[in-house]
């Protein structure tokens, strides 16, 4: 059987168009982009399964007496006020890490990706002069004179000020140091048993349920619009006009939405058939060790330390 014309007619890919046709290339290789993104944070988390897996420190450790070390430590990092004392604290988390066996690049990178987005953006205007008032450090521009509107003011000379640097150190150093506990606590326990300690805190079970299957079914449904990107994308044999497009991705949002209902009603209906009543119960039990009660005397001695010295 002899293929048709249109099949064997040689020509550019369809996700690498003539110069032309940049703008719709531009806006393809955008949801390519945005699908990988999320095929990524689902491979990290897989990844980071691994690691509950390894024999570390912190894995070998009763998930309650750890979650209240951590807790313990966080909550004393947004009471240091002492900033080499703070960075100090965000070395520890790096050597915990090093003793759990974690990849320091791996546990470095998704630090230092969160924190620009959440910590340099407050941090950066806080170092000015406008917000932070106080001793020169570097003048970065001159106006000429100053300006004032109503309650707000700007200097003639915009400059970095030395209690503005100070302020933001302190912030990006409680936000890397906080975050950084925080994933040492995820990254070395499994997710189930991380949910069965947070019920044993005494946090509310429509909290923790809410939480547990919310992770698990965004995993679900990122993984469903990667796969019907995908199929459409293998299909298709040309470019269709923007409209018919935005069309198409809007039913695409509709379905994913149908779906997910559907999926919520079927995995309600599966669980109340199985006699669930509001309470997951898992089969391990959680023991305290001598090992446990040495990791919460040093979280608390640690954290009554970092308090009293670092007002």
């Amino acid at each position: 059987m002899e293929l048709p014309a249109w099949f064997r007619v040689n020509g550019n890919l369809i996700y690498n168009p003539p110069p032309d046709r940049t703008p719709q290339m531009i806006r393809l290789l955008f949801i390519d982009r945005t699908l990988r993104a999320l095929t990524g944070i689902l491979k990290e988390f897989i990844q980071a399964e691994v690691y509950v897996q390894k024999q570390g420190m912190l894995q070998g450790l009763d998930p309650r007496g750890k979650l209240m070390g951590i807790l313990l430590l966080i909550g004393s990092t947004s009471l240091l006020h002492f900033i080499p004392l703070l960075f100090a604290l965000y070395g520890l988390t790096l050597i915990l890490a090093l003793l759990s066996r974690i990849d320091p690049a791996f546990f470095l990178k998704r630090v230092l990706l969160v924190l620009p987005l959440f910590g340099g953006i407050i941090a950066l205007p806080a170092t000015l002069n406008i917000f932070t008032p106080g001793e020169a450090m570097v003048t970065l521009f001159s106006l000429g004179k100053t300006y004032q509107w109503g309650p707000y003011f700007i200097p003639s000379e915009i400059t970095l000020t030395r209690q503005g640097i100070s302020t933001a150190l302190l912030l990006v150093g409680r936000i890397a140091t906080s975050l950084s506990l925080v994933l040492l606590l995820t990254l070395t326990t499994p997710w189930a048993e991380l949910l069965k300690a947070l019920r044993s805190a005494r946090v509310p079970t429509i909290y923790v349920q809410t939480l547990g299957m919310a992770l698990r079914y965004l995993i679900l449904l990122s993984r469903v619009v990667e796969e019907r990107h995908l199929a459409k994308k293998s299909r298709t044999i040309r470019l269709g006009k923007p409209w018919q497009e935005q069309r198409w991705i809007a039913g695409e949002i509709g379905a994913l939405f149908k779906r997910s209902m559907q999926i919520s009603g079927e995995v309600h209906r599966a669980m109340a058939a199985r006699g669930y009543q509001g309470e997951v119960h898992l089969l391990n039990v959680f023991r305290f060790q001598k090992k446990d009660y040495y990791w919460a005397g040093f979280c608390a001695s640690l954290a009554g330390i970092l308090i009293y010295f670092g007002r």
